[in-house]
């Protein structure tokens, strides 16, 4: 009988108290994730003292981390170095994508050892969830990340990702200190380590508490820069091209 691999689960929150104790309880409700670790770090709200009393309270499944470093894929990062698990998920604090369509891609990902992420662009999207241009933008995207991901056109930018924590604690240096949000960096090691990428199909809903804290358009000229910058790393004809 083998063991069960072990679950992480990476909670970045910032400026989200209001939603952050039911969120929680969602994570605790899933019995793979043996371990949550909270990241709070530039909130002008209570998150942090929020997040404090919560893990003091569930001490052996829970941790609160002041994050030293600055964005979300700092965050995760910072989180996923502080435990050894063999895999590692991101729980967005936002709550966008219920708790149901989660355990379905931690499930995926337990059973294949591949790195798993949510699919919303062929999901259930909710009203005022996902504006247009960002539904036009992350179809972009998808299409040109499918020669990388080796798979069908699907939806890297949501924030609900399950995989081998080498995956995390391997993204390229140089991408992930460009990388706010750590999708392509998480994409890129994924294909260097030779970790299959698979996709579910996901519900995404509004947020419920808080505003989102992206700036679209900035993000997408930086979104493309460095998926070049992925395309180089990948595909080296490119780079001999260049040099």
């Amino acid at each position: 009988m083998t063991n069960q691999p072990t679950l992480q689960c990476i909670v970045p929150a910032r400026n989200e108290a209001g939603h952050l104790a039911s969120l929680i309880e969602d994570i605790l409700s899933v019995p793979e994730i043996s371990r949550v670790v909270i990241v709070e770090g530039g909130s002008t709200d209570n998150t942090y003292q929020l997040a404090t009393e919560i893990a003091l309270k569930n001490q052996s499944r829970i941790t609160c981390l002041k994050q030293t470093g600055k964005g979300k894929f700092n965050a995760v990062l910072e989180g996923a170095t502080h435990h050894k698990a063999d895999f590692t998920m991101i729980w967005d604090a936002d709550g966008t994508v219920p708790v149901e369509s989660t355990k379905k891609i931690i499930n995926q990902s337990l059973m294949t050892g591949n790195f798993v992420m949510g699919d919303r662009l062929r999901g259930e999207i909710g009203p005022g969830a996902m504006q247009f241009a960002n539904k036009i933008g992350n179809w972009v995207f998808a299409i040109l990340w499918s020669p990388i991901n080796k798979i069908r056109p699907t939806d890297i930018f949501c924030g609900t990702k399950v995989g081998p924590t080498s995956v995390f604690l391997s993204a390229p240096n140089r991408l992930a200190a460009a990388d706010p949000y750590g999708d392509i960096s998480l994409l890129l090691s994924s294909r260097l380590l030779n970790i299959p990428v698979s996709a579910v199909c996901v519900s995404y809903r509004a947020r419920v508490y808080g505003v989102s804290n992206m700036r679209r358009w900035k993000m997408g000229v930086i979104f493309f820069k460095l998926t070049l910058m992925s395309y180089r790393l990948c595909f080296p004809r490119l780079r001999d091209k260049k040099s």
